[in-house]
């Protein structure tokens, strides 16, 4: 009975470890809210289109991101630039929360370029603050997999 009792522990571990986040309905938050994030990600973005790169502040996003060199902003908008040219818009499918860890409200973005060779996400994290503390961007996949 110990043995069966162990594996069951560990099966559940195991399922709440892979299932460590949760969708939150996107219109449970506030439009304001939403905004703030979508022109914070267009911003970052669009300084791709301009290359009139700005510091981040510390009073908008957590010490990591605002350590982001402006040559590191250039190479980023160059991989994008090249692989998928001018930035156009971005539209919110969902967001994740990870906060129950500690994390950020991660808000995924269906992005559109010039080129859309294929789908693309623009990841934008957001602290238990209120702080941005990341932004990627990669390929669209409809499941949400968590970035590490």
């Amino acid at each position: 009975i110990m043995k069966h009792l162990l594996g069951v522990f560990l099966l559940v571990l195991l399922v709440s470890c892979k299932t460590s986040y949760r969708k939150v309905a996107v219109n449970s938050v506030s439009e304001n809210e939403k905004q703030r994030v979508y022109n914070f990600g267009k911003r970052i973005l669009e300084t791709c289109k301009t290359r009139e790169f700005v510091q981040l502040s510390q009073k908008e996003v957590t010490a990591g991101l605002a350590k982001l060199s402006l040559e590191e902003m250039q190479k980023a908008c160059n991989v994008l630039d090249e692989r998928n040219g001018k930035f156009i818009n971005m539209e919110l499918i969902e967001i994740i929360d990870d906060t129950f860890a500690g994390k950020s409200l991660i808000y995924r973005y269906k992005a559109n370029f010039e080129k859309n060779d294929f789908l693309n996400e623009i990841r934008i994290w957001v602290n238990t603050d209120g702080k941005f503390s990341g932004i990627i961007f990669r390929e669209w996949k409809d499941e949400y997999i968590p970035y590490k």
